[in-house]
């Protein structure tokens, strides 16, 4: 019987527990970890204290969830000397020099996010950011050259790693890509009152990115907005690494409707509890390349929660949507095709249930931790033979 090794997954963002709102790098390693610990192996979650410091504001200490530990990044290094031989999870390259030279490491490298393609597509930007590029780039290639394995987040993000392990010098044909897709705890709460209330409740969540913004479909769903029969709960902020950008235009147009209500952004588990009152989670946003390999956060979680989603027709969650017909999809720019979605949400109650229960069933069989991680559980027993 194969010994396992513990596995120590590094966190370069908040995660569910600590009371402050959650992006997705700490979801992710929040789900692996949950996940991992099901199949009774000894994870834990390092969160880099920096970042919890610039947004813990109270004079108390900030609570520690199970399994979760702050260190700082000067102590990182430390750390992980002290707690080797254990197998490392890096969710990007941001902390290898940390975990350049320690013995008794076996590093997985995690192909979470198209990183690159966010420098790339950031909004507004015409000129390369080169410099930044360059930066990553080389950060990126040490860390697939030290990895001693890898799982991937979504099958379609496979190709596109590709490129970056034969730039790092790794063999495509010999060097296997687990998928390993997004995976949070599920919640069943509210379940029962999805396609029966009065007005239809959607819902416009997360963190407005440079790369993903709103766009002219505001316009048509606001259209179809009246207090009696559908109403818009908008839950949307800055992410702390993109402050000072400020809310659009269109978003804050929005804060004046009487069928609109604006709330400020939501520790993860009052975020969690919020979906609990909404009916269907509206995830829309212009194609781009980087959007088109995204996990894209929001409608994980929503589905996670049996919040059917109204989504794109070209991202990683797409296909899974369209397998337990789990949402509608539709084109950003199709204003029509919106209309009729928007239209069904109000006049067709079955059918949002219908979606709602299937939202539910894909949960249970994709995004649980339990299930998701299998592969990783695979290479865990791999590395610590």
């Amino acid at each position: 019987m194969v010994t396992r090794l513990p596995v120590i997954i590094i966190s370069n963002d908040v995660v569910p527990g600590l009371t402050l709102p959650v992006a997705a790098p700490g979801l992710r390693a929040y789900g692996l970890a949950e996940g991992l610990r099901a199949h009774d192996i000894d994870a834990r979650v390092v969160v880099v204290r920096h970042v919890v410091d610039r947004l813990w504001k109270k004079d108390v200490p900030p609570p520690t969830p199970r399994g979760t530990e702050l260190v700082s990044g000067s102590e990182l290094r430390t750390y992980l000397t002290s707690h080797a031989p254990a197998i490392v999870v890096l969710t990007n390259s941001n902390q290898i020099d940390h975990v350049e030279g320690v013995e008794g490491l076996k590093v997985v490298v995690d192909l979470f996010a198209p990183k690159m393609l966010e420098l790339v597509c950031q909004e507004g930007t015409d000129a390369l950011p080169i410099d930044q590029m360059q930066s990553l780039r080389e950060r990126k290639i040490r860390a697939l050259a030290r990895a001693d394995g890898f799982i991937v987040n979504g099958a379609k993000k496979i190709p596109y790693f590709l490129g970056w392990l034969l730039q790092a010098d790794r063999d495509p044909r010999t060097t296997s890509l687990p998928v390993v897709n997004m995976c949070v705890p599920l919640s069943r709460a509210g379940d029962e009152e999805r396609g029966r209330r009065k007005p239809v409740r959607l819902a416009l969540t997360g963190y407005v990115q440079g790369w993903s913004r709103p766009g002219p479909w505001m316009e048509e769903i606001e259209r179809h907005l009246d207090p009696d029969r559908l109403v818009l709960d908008l839950v949307v902020g800055e992410h702390w690494g993109n402050a000072g950008e400020g809310l659009p235009d269109s978003l804050l147009a929005l804060r004046e409707h009487p069928a609109v209500t604006l709330h400020p952004v939501m520790a993860y588990e009052d975020f969690v509890t919020f979906l609990a009152g909404v009916d269907v989670s509206i995830d829309l946003f212009t194609r781009t390349l980087e959007r088109e390999y995204a996990m894209i956060t929001r409608s994980i979680v929503a589905l996670a929660c049996g919040v059917p989603v109204v989504h794109p027709r070209f991202t990683e969650v797409t296909p899974l949507i369209a397998r337990y017909d789990a949402g509608w999809l539709v084109d950003p720019g199709d204003a029509v095709g919106l209309s009729t979605v928007l239209d069904e949400l109000v006049e067709a109650p079955d059918e949002l249930r219908r979606k709602a229960e299937n939202a539910r069933r894909l949960a249970q069989r994709v995004i649980q931790p339990a299930r998701a991680v299998a592969p990783l559980v695979e290479l865990v027993d791999t590395l610590s033979s």
